[in-house]
């Protein structure tokens, strides 16, 4: 899973490239506050159906698949539906036909069978590294031929389409179990109850990750607001990558793991010790690296100022240190506790909104997103440790006693849980 999550990161900012460069600026600009809308509308709604048909039992797959088709396709209609209404409103002076391309692009895309995802209950992620991983790379490699023909939002759009249609072909190809379009009210109920908490954590997790590219979208020029996201992007897709890959790679680890504290203990504990180096050295390399690249990739007038660099080094690295907890978090059944600290992280997104108003800098925004994070992960360690102090006392119990404190800590917590 972790070679798809680096072909499709390394894809988007490779087409971020491709249109800086063919396209321009102000194009780019655009773009992105087009992609930043459409995904706080995609994460608003997202009740995390992917992990529900992991998890969910044998027997009712068929149920599981068919609800989330039917909750995929009513968002897709209704995410058409927003584009549209912000083309008729004429949204960022944007150009209406762009509007129609990213609407059909939405339709296409509820139109994909969810069963590649299935096959992850096998461990088996080579359907979903063609579905999502090359259809992405292919595309990727079209925008270099259409924008160089059609260097304007137009041209974008369209691979963007033809991106949604390659994607839905895959699914289908690819999955083994039946297509069915149907809402089950009991799985529909068990959806709610298991990605409510999720969905929450995701619009808390777009605002506090993306809150301040939001704020500086509505307040910049098109081709100012892109230098920026350039700089910003390229310190964000690392952690993006590796963020998606703690929850890949250690959330089944540590649901297996879940009823032995020892075992779960170690298992954090390494968790821990490789996302802080990897951290490290994601810091060291930005701060050394950021401007040569920008330079190298978009052109020289995409130099920043090293001191915003910093700010948004730090910034990321905090955030990258926060996500062992919340996998473990999750794996226990504690959702509640990286929503707690994505709220946090947004408050400081409301202090930043109030500071741009009132004439504030870029750099005192910056300040106040470090904060922000800094408050964060002091919160989410906070909850965390009080909520499982019995795993902090269990490795020092007799091997007969670890069991039962630890079942019945998990259980006590997951009420909590489901009750915050």
């Amino acid at each position: 899973m972790g070679a798809t999550h680096l072909l499709v990161e390394l894809s988007v900012f490779a087409r971020n490239v491709i249109i800086a460069r063919l396209a321009g600026a102000e194009t780019l600009g655009e773009f992105i506050f087009l992609i930043l809308a459409m995904r706080l509308f995609i994460m608003s709604t997202d009740l995390a159906t992917e992990r529900f048909l992991i998890q969910t039992e044998k027997s009712n797959l068929y149920h599981a698949l068919a609800t989330a088709h039917f909750i995929v396709r009513i968002r897709s209609v209704l995410l058409a539906v927003l584009l549209i209404i912000m083309g008729i409103t004429n949204t960022h002076n944007i150009d209406m036909l762009v509007y129609v391309w990213l609407a059909a692009t939405a339709i296409m895309q509820g139109y994909t069978h969810q069963g590649y995802k299935v096959q992850q209950r096998q461990l088996n992620y080579k359907p979903a590294f063609f579905v999502e991983g090359l259809s992405t790379f292919t595309a990727t490699i079209a925008m270099i031929l259409v924008v160089g023909f059609v260097p304007n939002l137009m041209g974008v759009c369209a691979v963007l389409f033809g991106q949604a249609l390659m994607r839905t072909a895959l699914s289908h190809i690819l999955s083994h179990e039946y297509y069915a379009v149907k809402l089950d009210q009991k799985t529909f109920k068990s959806m709610i109850k298991f990605g409510l908490p999720l969905l929450l954590t995701g619009v808390t997790m777009f605002w506090s990750m993306q809150g301040e590219r939001v704020i500086l979208a509505a307040m910049m020029p098109a081709s100012d607001f892109a230098y920026f996201s350039m700089m910003f992007q390229l310190a964000l897709v690392p952690v993006l990558l590796i963020s998606r890959m703690t929850i890949s790679l250690g959330l089944p680890a540590m649901v297996r793991s879940k009823g032995h504290p020892e075992v779960f203990g170690k298992q954090l504990a390494r968790f821990q010790t490789m996302v802080i180096s990897i951290s490290i050295l994601y810091g060291i390399s930005f701060l050394f690296l950021a401007n040569p690249a920008l330079k190298f990739l978009f052109g020289p007038e995409f130099i920043a100022d090293y001191p915003l660099i910093v700010l948004v080094c730090f910034a990321q690295v905090l955030r990258l240190c926060r996500s062992p907890q919340s996998v473990a978090a999750q794996a226990l059944g504690q959702t509640d506790i990286p929503l707690k600290a994505n709220l946090v992280r947004v408050i400081a997104v409301f202090f930043a909104f109030v500071w741009m108003i009132t004439g504030g800098s870029v750099f005192g925004l910056l300040m106040i997103a470090c904060c922000g994070e800094a408050v964060a992960i002091t919160a989410q360690s906070a909850l965390f440790s009080c909520r499982n102090r019995a795993f902090l006392k269990a490795i020092h119990q007799k091997p007969t006693d670890r069991q039962s404190d630890w079942i019945s800590t998990i259980k006590s917590s997951s009420i909590k849980g489901e009750t915050s």
